[in-house]
């Protein structure tokens, strides 16, 4: 996703002006998706539903928010990769009790690392202010004297990182509007291939357009598109089912909970198996399934030339049918 593609001044100001401070520091220094499934994973154990708004469009956030209201659910929305995107006109993010964002050099807008969690709650809020930083209550003017009414953890960003942030977000109108117009160009010359068919969008109007994910009628074809658009230079189209970064077949860390001090799930006496977790719907959206990022830095001719690739490779996988 663009973030890194789009530093300029604004970004260089917002910095400079946290370095003119003398303060790097966030805390005082004041005076400078799957909606029907989840009827039947849900247990009396459950507290929260976590849906994630992926590759720039919404989870059919509609449906989850009137199931978790009617289960007395809490709703987290994890909208990572969907910043600036929309339902119904309201920002993804907005819709549960809190939203979490990621601006790590690779999202829609960057601070380098770090991220954000919104909330209208302000206990909610508050609760997550003192949990990122060593559970602080931030009342008063001195640090060194703050109450800790909870433990808490080290996850703030930085002024510096923020200042970045600050900049990118100005510039999020911009970068939208050139995505979208890139994915509908891409979108709109795949469209006359009948094999293919697309990601179903909740609110196509609402999406930040940071991929065009598509699918093919089986694996192997998805598997010859992958390796065809490769060949010809098509860079950055993603077959997730053999990645071992964003689909489960490859996390094998996570399925055998490798970690180097025991984690508190071990604790649980019937916690899942996860090393023999099965998702056969999963595989067989994610076999077929190949996401092309967007980028915001093609040019006209750039574009145009990789929609004739495109456009070339799929002619010839149709052809060989």
């Amino acid at each position: 996703m663009p973030g890194f593609e789009i530093f300029g001044e604004e970004e260089r100001k917002e910095v400079q002006d946290v370095l003119d401070t003398g303060v790097l520091f966030r805390y005082g220094f004041e005076g400078v998706r799957n909606p029907e499934s989840l009827e039947s994973v849900i247990t009396p154990r459950t507290k929260a539903v976590l849906p994630v708004h992926m590759c720039g469009a919404m989870a059919h956030i509609e449906e989850i928010e009137n199931f978790c209201t009617r289960k007395g659910l809490v709703l987290i929305e994890d909208a990572c990769q969907s910043v600036g995107g929309t339902f119904k006109g309201k920002s993804l993010g907005t819709f549960g009790q809190m939203g979490c964002f990621s601006f790590d050099p690779v999202k829609t807008i960057t601070c380098g690392e770090g991220g954000a969690v919104v909330t209208d709650n302000q206990k909610l809020y508050t609760l997550a202010e003192a949990y990122a930083d060593h559970g602080h209550d931030h009342m008063g003017n001195d640090r060194g004297l703050e109450g800790h009414p909870i433990l808490g953890t080290n996850y703030r960003i930085s002024e510096l990182n923020a200042a970045v942030g600050l900049a990118q977000l100005k510039k999020l109108d911009f970068i939208l509007e050139k995505q979208r117009a890139h994915k509908k160009a891409v979108k709109d010359a795949l469209a006359q291939f009948p094999a293919i068919s697309f990601r179903e969008i909740p609110d196509p109007e609402g999406d930040s357009a940071t991929f065009l994910s598509f699918f093919l009628p089986n694996e192997a074809l998805a598997r010859a598109a992958s390796t065809s658009l490769s060949d010809a230079g098509v860079d950055a189209c993603f077959y997730w089912y053999d990645n071992n970064w964003h689909y489960i077949r490859q996390w094998d860390h996570f399925k055998s909970l490798k970690s180097p001090a025991r984690l508190p799930i071990s604790l649980i006496k019937d916690h899942p198996d996860y090393e023999k977790i099965q998702l056969p719907r999963s595989d067989g959206i994610m076999a077929r399934s190949i996401s092309m990022l967007i980028k915001l830095s093609w040019t006209a001719d750039e574009l145009s030339r990789r929609i004739e690739k495109i456009t070339e490779v799929f002619g010839k996988i149709v052809n060989s049918r």
